[in-house]
C-alpha cells in the first residue's frame, strides 16, 4: 500500500480512468465541491477527535462502509474501551449561507442535516417497523432522520458563510459583515489564524435526541404532520442557537474541544 500521497493520487487516477491533468478541474466542479466537502470533513471530525478524547479511554476510526438506502451508515465511530459500546457519529456541515444575525441580537446558524435520497415507497414500507414509527408518518418524512439513525451531530460552521458565485458557479467565502462580526466575537483571544480558517475550525456537537422535534422546543413544519410538537424526527435544518450575551450555543450544542462530557454522558445513559 502506497503511503505518499502523490502517489496515491496518481493510483486512484489510473484505477478509475481519471485524467490526472485535468484532477483539479474535475474537482472543482460545482457539483463535486460540496460531496468533497462533506466527505472530507468526516476525515477532519475523526482526527480532531484523535487529539481530544484520551486514546487510553477512546478508540476513533472512520469507517470504510457502503451503505444501501434506508440503512445509515457510520460517518465516525467511537468506541469507548471499558464498556466496548459504540457511538456513532454523524458528520454534518452547515447550511450554505445558513448564518443569521436577529434583532433581539442573538444569532443562529443552520445545519444541513438530511437524507441525501428520499425513501420511496416500498422502502417506506420496509423501514417503518423498524424505526419503530407508522408507514404514514415515514413517508411524510421520507427526508428527514430519526434519533435512532446515529447518536451524535458533530458540524462545522464554516459552510454558513460560503455563497455561490452566479457568474462562475464555484463555491466562494463570502461572509457579510455581520457574520464576520459573528466570527470576531466568538474567535477565541490570541488565535492567530484567519476567520476563513477558524470559521471551519468552530466545529459543534449535540447528542441527536436533543434535535429531535419534541425537544428545546422544536415545532415541525411539514403540513401533513399531526404531531407538530413531538413527531420525534430530525429538522433538515437544526439551529445552532448562539445567546446575544455570552457568544456560546445555549440549545445543547457545545464546542468539540468541550465535548468529552457530551461522550461520557452518553456512556453514562
Amino acid at each position: 500500500m502506497t503511503t505518499n500521497w502523490k502517489e496515491k493520487i496518481e493510483s486512484y487516477c489510473k484505477k478509475y480512468n481519471i485524467p490526472l491533468f485535468y484532477l483539479a478541474e474535475t474537482l472543482y466542479e460545482p457539483k463535486v465541491v460540496p460531496m468533497i466537502r462533506g466527505k472530507a470533513f468526516e476525515f477532519s471530525v475523526m482526527t480532531i477527535l484523535q487529539k481530544i478524547l484520551p486514546k487510553n479511554v477512546w478508540q476513533i476510526e472512520k469507517p470504510v462502509m457502503n451503505a444501501q438506502i434506508g440503512f445509515h451508515d457510520i460517518d465516525v465511530r467511537v468506541l469507548h474501551k471499558p464498556t466496548q459500546k459504540l457511538i456513532r457519529i454523524e458528520c454534518k456541515l452547515a447550511k450554505k449561507g445558513g448564518y443569521r444575525l436577529f434583532p433581539d441580537g442573538h444569532s443562529e446558524i443552520r445545519v444541513k442535516c438530511m437524507r441525501s435520497r428520499t425513501l420511496g415507497e416500498s422502502k417506506v414500507k420496509e423501514l417503518a417497523p423498524k424505526l419503530g414509527v407508522t408507514e404514514k408518518s415515514l413517508s411524510i418524512h421520507n427526508d428527514q432522520y430519526l434519533p435512532v439513525d446515529f447518536d451524535i451531530v458533530i458540524s462545522s460552521i464554516g459552510n454558513a458563510f460560503y455563497t455561490t458565485d452566479k457568474n462562475t458557479g464555484f463555491f466562494e467565502w463570502k461572509p457579510t459583515k455581520t457574520g464576520e462580526e459573528f466570527l470576531r466575537k466568538i474567535k477565541p483571544h490570541g488565535y492567530e489564524k484567519n476567520l476563513k480558517d477558524f470559521a471551519f475550525e468552530a466545529i459543534y456537537v449535540a447528542k441527536t435526541k436533543n434535535l429531535a422535534i419534541g425537544n428545546n422546543h422544536i415545532v415541525c413544519t411539514r403540513a401533513k404532520c399531526k404531531n407538530k410538537k413531538s413527531c420525534g424526527f430530525i429538522p433538515n435544518y437544526p439551529i445552532i442557537y448562539f445567546d446575544k450575551k455570552t457568544n456560546y450555543p445555549n440549545n445543547n450544542w457545545v464546542s468539540i474541544d468541550k465535548s468529552l462530557n457530551v461522550f461520557e454522558d452518553f456512556i453514562k445513559g
